[in-house]
């Protein structure tokens, strides 16, 4: 998308740009700062002051660039500050250089420690790009940590800065310089203020400020960044070329360029793609169009390697694709609107955020947050991730339902076709999609000292997607410890075997296939001898359950990524000659409702037949959102899992 809006040819800048209201330089002798808020003292560090400039300007050579300048100055307050922010690290593109960084450590007593330009090493990393990385000298408690440092970055007209972080911040500014030509909007999220546009010397100004931010503490399951105070901009007007009146690259703009995008294949190159698939005789045994378009995406996603970036510069085109299997993102998406196309399958093409980054806002025609591509066919109503490799039809990537997205929806008027954008909320899959089916079965030896389980977990939906992976990729070996890690009943000794799998390739899901896996556990220490009775820990049968508590105030909303349930069967052959009691403790019965409508539940009963004791354990979260107000009613169900967990029958000689 980026070297789309390059392409369009909207800009002309003016001469080198110079900064407006931020200045870059430090103090020469620095003064201690006083944080705005004394409660922030006692965190182990608070940003006391950042400064980011984003400047548009020409090259000497008239080559237009992008420059990043950023000034920070971190008060450290414990050891725990020191650790986290005693180190610099810059990360940045052998082609888009740092071309100033500097850092100095200011003591509470005011002398300073000022890094020489050799304490600065680079250490290139494993994707290409590299670390410039330095480590602060004299830290010690209380002391302000001040780096300045000045960066090119690859050309974009639209951008997102986190303002807020884990620790409090006193005051956060950003500027946005540009030739007077070009005009940005700005748009602040949870209490950024964004100031009145200004003009100095002929450049545009437009800046945006925070204050006495606190710091915000992850809380489980909840989204976390979306409520961090943050900045978004985009360019609206060119008024050389299109006037104040008339805003540029707007969502439908977007539209436009997707539609390019899918509409561009001639017939002569989409040939060979028409031809692959009609020599294919699996298929051609494809008889729905449903099965046509799941057949096509496990086809491509695992017959194609998809890499972040391929050097050659036809690596997406078909003739390359076709011949290496191999391509980029872009590429993957080419080949997959050429198979598309070749049967006549009509789709739309959208793109969202994940929502546990930040909520996709249709209203702000902010084009870096086209981030996640997705198809849409209308004659099925479903959607597929061209590009994350491990989904299958009918399931996308579970943070990027429930939320917003923009879709390129084709007009047609006689023979002109153009295309607008169309605001449209991915739906989500509900519980009953994504299950985890638990049978147990336990039998004692004769001197009741041993448990020999049965075990058969049956998953579905996301449950399964999430661990499909590792049976895709894994040699046996590895594969058989990470299940045994996974199912592992308790944190008792146990030893698993005879383990077994069924429906292992990503493309069971589409065919509404589980994924199996069976094994035997032999376990010890969930039965123990007291007297002439025995406690047996029935509840573990359950699997490993964790806790939800904390101790402050809940700051935010309950979000889950997907809905889901578990049914958990569970019979136990009682030994022989021996009763069951306390058999009370497991009926359980623990629900939340949201506006009358049940939200999640907890509940569990049982049944004794003869020596046969069995338990049926069900749980299930019916929204991906709870509202903050229902946090200890929602704790409450979690718990009851917890609680289960620890359930504990006694069997009793008769």
């Amino acid at each position: 998308m980026k070297n789309k809006i390059i392409a369009l040819g909207l800009i002309l800048f003016s001469q080198q740009l110079l900064a407006q209201r931020l200045s870059f330089g430090w103090e020469a002798t620095p003064k201690v700062h006083t944080a705005f808020n004394p409660e922030f003292l006692k965190e182990s560090a608070i940003m006391m002051h950042e400064k980011v400039q984003v400047e548009y300007s020409y090259t000497t050579k008239g080559v237009p660039m992008l420059t990043r300048r950023v000034h920070r100055i971190i008060k450290v307050n414990d050891e725990k500050g020191i650790e986290i922010y005693n180190k610099l690290k810059i990360n940045y593109r052998e082609d888009y250089p740092i071309r100033v960084a500097k850092a100095r450590t200011i003591l509470p007593s005011g002398k300073v420690f000022e890094l020489k330009p050799d304490a600065f090493k680079v250490v290139k990393e494993d994707d290409g790009t590299f670390n410039k990385i330095a480590a602060m000298e004299g830290v010690e408690k209380g002391a302000e940590l001040e780096y300045i440092f000045e960066i090119l970055q690859p050309l974009s007209f639209f951008g997102s800065y986190m303002i807020q972080d884990v620790m409090p911040t006193c005051k956060s500014e950003i500027e946005i310089v540009s030739p007077k030509n070009l005009i940005f909007e700005l748009k602040g999220y949870n209490n950024v203020t964004v100031a009145k546009d200004s003009l100095m010397n002929d450049k545009n100004c437009f800046y945006a400020s925070a204050e006495n931010l606190p710091g915000l503490e992850e809380e489980k399951m909840a989204t976390y960044l979306p409520y961090f105070a943050r900045l978004e901009y985009s360019l609206a007007y060119n008024v050389e070329t299109k006037g104040k009146g008339t805003r540029i690259l707007t969502w439908d703009d977007a539209a436009k360029n997707l539609y390019k995008e899918i509409s561009s294949l001639s017939e002569k190159e989409i040939k060979p793609v028409t031809k692959l698939l009609q020599g294919n005789k699996d298929f051609q045994q494809c008889k729905t169009i449903e099965e046509r378009i799941a057949w096509i995406e496990n086809f491509v996603k695992s017959s194609y390697v998809q890499q972040d970036y391929v050097t050659d510069e036809k690596a997406e085109t078909l003739d390359f694709i076709l011949k290496n299997k191999l391509t980029n993102e872009t590429g993957v998406r080419v080949l997959l609107t050429a198979m598309f196309q070749s049967q006549g399958i009509p789709f739309e093409v959208g793109y969202t955020t994940d929502r546990f980054t930040k909520a996709f806002d249709f209203s702000f025609p902010n084009w870096e947050n086209l981030k996640n591509c997705l198809f849409y066919f209308p004659d099925t109503k479903q959607y597929i991730a061209p590009n994350e490799t491990t989904y299958r039809l009918p399931f996308i990537p579970a943070r990027w339902t429930g939320n917003n997205a923009m879709f390129c929806k084709v007009i047609r008027m006689g023979e002109a076709v153009t295309a607008s954008a169309e605001k449209r909320k991915i739906p989500e899959m509900p519980a009953a999609f994504n299950y985890h089916n638990h049978e147990v079965e336990v039998f004692f030896n004769q001197d009741i000292d041993t448990s020999t389980i049965r075990l058969r977990n049956i998953l579905m939906g996301y449950n399964a997607l999430e661990l499909l992976p590792i049976f895709v990729y894994l040699e046996k070996e590895k594969r058989d410890d990470a299940t045994k890690e996974i199912f592992k009943l308790s944190d008792r000794d146990e030893k698993m075997d005879q383990i077994t799998y069924e429906n292992t390739e990503f493309n069971a899901v589409t065919k509404n296939k589980p994924l199996i896996i069976e094994a035997v556990v032999h376990a010890t220490g969930n039965i123990e001898k007291a007297g002439n009775k025995y406690l047996f820990h029935v509840g573990e049968l359950i699997g490993r359950q964790s806790e939800m508590y904390q101790e402050k105030d809940r700051q935010f909303d309950l979000e889950i990524p997907n809905a889901h349930q578990y049914t958990r069967t569970l019979k136990v052959h009682i030994p022989d000659g021996y009763k069951a009691n306390n058999l009370d403790n497991l009926n359980m019965n623990v629900l939340n409702t949201v506006d009358g409508k049940e939200n999640c539940k907890f509940i569990s009963s049982y049944k004794l037949h003869d020596n046969t004791l069995d338990i049926t354990v069900f749980e299930v979260y019916h929204n991906i959102l709870t509202p903050k107000s229902e946090y200890e009613n929602y704790r409450k169900v979690i718990n009851a899992a917890a609680d289960f967990n620890k359930v504990v029958i006694v069997f009793e000689k008769i």
